[in-house]
C-alpha cells in the first residue's frame, strides 16, 4: 500500500482529534463571546428543528434557539456608567459574561429616574447637552446581588448597597425598559421581575440612587428556566396569567402538530385547537413548548394536559338574539378546573360594522360565559378594503368596553384569504400595523390567522412577538388617559407600569400622518421609542409625531421618580 494512503487518513484523525480538544475543553474557550456575528451563527444553527419543508426560512428574532445559556444570573463586565468605575458585584452567579452592552450606553437615561443624570460621550442629532452639576462624591456600591427564587415566568433578586439609596431593577430582552417599582431607602433590597418568558435571556439593570442624587447600575444577564412542570393559566386584573405572572398569548388557530414548530421558531406560545386531531395530543406534542387550549365541546379525557378551553369559533352567528348565560351553560357546561374559557366572536358586535339578522342582543350572555374573548375584523381580507386600519383600533376600543375588564384579543390577517388583488394581499406592515392597533386599542392577547404565511410576513410576526414579550408587564396594565390629534389618521394608546409611561403611536392609514399626541401622565418628560430611533420631548404631556404609512412607534419614558 503506498504510504500516502497511510499518512492522509492519520492527518485527518490528529486534525479531527485537535479540534475536538480545542472546542471541548473548558479551558479553551475563555470568557463567553457574544459578538453579533457568533450570535447569529449559533441562533440560525438552533433553529435546526424546524421541519425540513418549503415552509418559510425562520429569522431568529426574540426566540429561544436552543443555545446553551446558564441559567440564572450572569454578570456582564464592563464598567458603571453612572461613575466610570467597576461594579461591585461580586455576588452574583459563578462567572463573568463578556458582552457588547451598547444598550446601555443608548438607553442609560432611562435607568436613572429623579432627576440623576448620567456622563455621555455625544448626543443625538436634534437633542440638547445637559449640563448641570452631577451630585458629588462616589456613587454607591451595589454589591452580593443574587437571585433567590426563579421560574420560568419571574425572578426574585436580593442585593446590598454600600449606603441607604432606593433600587429598581430595569430589565427586557435587548433593553432594559420595564422598571420594578423602587425598594425604600435602605442598604438591604430585594424585588421581583414578572412577565418573563420561558427559556430566555433578559438584559437587567440593578440600580440605585441616593437621598442626594448620587447613581449607580450594575449589569446582568438573566436567563430563565424552561417549562419544567404544570403550568396554571388563569386570568385577572384583566390579564392572562402563567402560574400567577402576567403573560401576553401569541396565539394561531386550528393547527396540525407536524406544522408547530414553524409557529414556535416566530414567538407563537399558545395554540388554539389542534387541525388534525385531539388536543390531549397537541398538548403532548407541545410538553415543555408552548400551551394548548382544548375544545370546550370535548370530552376531559380528549384535552388532558391542555391549559384551558376554547367555546365554538364565531358563536354569536349561530345564537338567537335573546340568547342568555343559562342557555349557555346548558349548551357547552362549565368544566371546573379546565382553565379559563377563550371565545371568538365576529366583528359583528362593533358600532361601525352590521349587526347580524338577529341582532346584537346574544352579546352579554356570551361575554358573560366566557373569560378571554376576542374577534376577527380582517379589513384587508373580509371587508376587502385597502385602507380602513382605523377600524381595527376602533374596534378593539368597543370590545374592551363590551369585556367590562376581562382580557380580549384579535385575530390579524396574516395572508391572503377571500379578497383578491394584491392591493389586498396582507403584507408586513399592515400586520405590524393591525397588531400594534390592536394593542393600543387595549388587546392583552393577540392572533395570527391563518396559521401559515409567507416568509416576509413570519418575519414581521417574530418582530412583533419579540416586541411584545419584552413589553408585556406594561403592555397588560389597564389604558391610561391618551388622544391624538382630532384630524388625524394616528391612533394613540398609553399604559402605566411603576411610574414608566409607554406610549403606542400607529398611523392607520396608507399616508404620511402627523398629531400632537397628549397623555397627561408624560407631564414634561423625555421619550424614545423601543428601537431606539425616535425621541421626542413632552411639554405639558404632548408631543408631536409625523409617521410613514402605516408606521408604528412605541415610546417610553422612563419614571420621574
Amino acid at each position: 500500500m503506498p504510504l500516502r494512503h497511510i499518512c492522509w487518513p492519520l492527518l485527518a484523525v490528529v486534525a479531527g482529534t485537535a479540534i475536538g480538544l480545542k472546542i471541548g475543553l473548558p479551558s479553551s474557550g475563555g470568557a463567553v463571546s457574544a459578538s453579533p456575528s457568533s450570535l447569529q451563527q449559533e441562533a440560525a444553527a438552533g433553529l435546526a428543528f424546524a421541519p425540513a419543508t418549503e415552509r418559510r426560512p425562520i429569522k431568529p428574532v426574540g426566540l429561544y434557539t436552543g443555545r446553551e445559556a446558564p441559567i440564572g444570573l450572569q454578570r456582564v463586565s464592563g464598567v458603571d456608567p453612572a461613575s466610570s468605575a467597576p461594579v461591585a458585584d461580586e455576588g452574583a452567579g459563578t462567572g463573568t459574561t463578556a458582552f457588547s452592552a451598547t444598550y446601555a450606553r443608548d438607553l442609560t437615561f432611562l435607568a436613572f429616574p429623579g432627576g440623576a443624570t448620567v456622563p455621555s460621550t455625544g448626543t443625538r442629532e436634534g437633542t440638547t447637552t445637559t449640563t448641570s452639576t452631577p451630585p458629588s462624591g462616589p456613587p454607591p456600591a451595589i454589591t452580593d446581588v443574587r437571585t433567590v427564587a426563579l421560574t420560568p415566568f419571574a425572578a426574585t433578586l436580593s442585593w446590598h448597597t454600600s449606603e441607604a439609596a432606593t433600587s429598581r431593577i430595569v430589565y427586557g430582552l435587548d433593553t432594559p425598559v420595564v422598571w420594578t417599582a423602587p425598594t425604600d431607602p435602605g442598604t438591604s433590597h430585594q424585588l421581583t421581575v414578572s412577565g418573563l418568558t420561558a427559556a430566555s435571556t433578559y438584559h437587567l439593570d440593578v440600580t440605585a440612587t441616593t437621598a442626594d442624587g448620587r447613581s449607580s447600575v450594575s449589569q446582568f444577564l438573566l436567563t430563565t428556566p424552561a417549562l419544567f412542570g404544570p403550568v396554571r393559566l388563569s386570568t385577572a386584573n384583566g390579564a392572562v396569567l402563567l402560574d400567577g405572572q402576567p403573560s401576553f398569548p401569541k396565539l394561531v388557530w386550528n393547527q396540525c402538530p407536524d406544522a408547530v414548530a414553524g409557529n414556535l421558531a416566530v414567538g407563537i406560545d399558545f395554540f388554539m385547537g389542534n387541525g388534525c386531531g385531539s388536543s390531549s395530543q397537541l398538548a403532548t406534542w407541545l410538553s415543555g413548548t408552548a400551551f394548548a387550549l382544548g375544545d370546550a365541546r370535548e370530552a376531559a379525557s380528549a384535552r388532558a394536559g391542555t391549559v384551558g378551553t376554547f367555546l365554538p369559533d364565531e358563536w354569536d352567528t349561530h345564537l338567537p338574539n335573546d340568547f342568555t348565560l343559562a342557555g349557555a351553560n346548558r349548551l357547552i357546561p362549565p368544566s371546573p378546573g379546565s382553565g379559563p374559557r377563550f371565545l371568538t366572536l365576529t366583528n359583528h358586535f362593533y358600532r361601525h360594522a352590521a349587526a347580524l339578522p338577529q341582532g346584537r342582543g346574544m352579546y352579554p350572555a356570551l361575554l358573560a360565559s366566557t373569560d378571554v374573548v376576542g374577534f376577527d375584523l380582517y379589513p384587508l381580507q373580509n371587508w376587502c378594503r385597502f385602507d380602513s386600519f382605523g377600524d381595527v383600533f376602533d374596534a378593539q376600543l368597543d370590545l374592551v368596553a363590551l369585556a367590562r375588564g376581562k382580557p380580549t384579543f384579535q385575530w390579524i390577517e396574516a395572508r391572503q384569504m377571500d379578497c383578491s388583488g394584491a392591493e389586498l394581499d396582507p403584507t408586513p406592515e399592515t400586520l405590524r400595523a393591525e397588531a400594534w392597533l390592536s394593542i393600543a386599542g387595549g388587546a392583552h392577547a393577540i392572533g395570527y390567522f391563518p396559521n401559515d404565511w409567507g416568509d416576509a410576513v413570519g418575519y414581521a410576526i417574530a418582530d412583533v412577538n419579540h416586541e411584545i414579550s419584552t413589553l408585556t408587564p406594561a403592555l397588560v396594565e389597564p389604558p391610561i388617559a391618551a388622544s391624538s390629534s382630532l384630524d388625524s389618521a394616528v391612533r394613540v394608546g398609553a399604559r402605566d407600569h411603576n411610574g414608566a409611561v409607554y406610549v403606542i403611536a400607529v398611523n392607520a392609514s396608507r399616508s404620511p400622518a402627523s398629531a400632537t399626541i397628549t397623555v397627561p401622565a408624560l407631564v414634561d418628560r423625555p421619550l424614545v421609542t423601543l428601537d431606539g430611533q425616535h425621541e421626542a420631548e413632552a411639554k405639558d404631556g404632548a408631543f408631536d409625531v409625523t409617521l410613514a404609512p402605516l408606521e408604528a412607534r412605541i415610546y417610553i419614558a422612563a419614571p420621574s421618580a
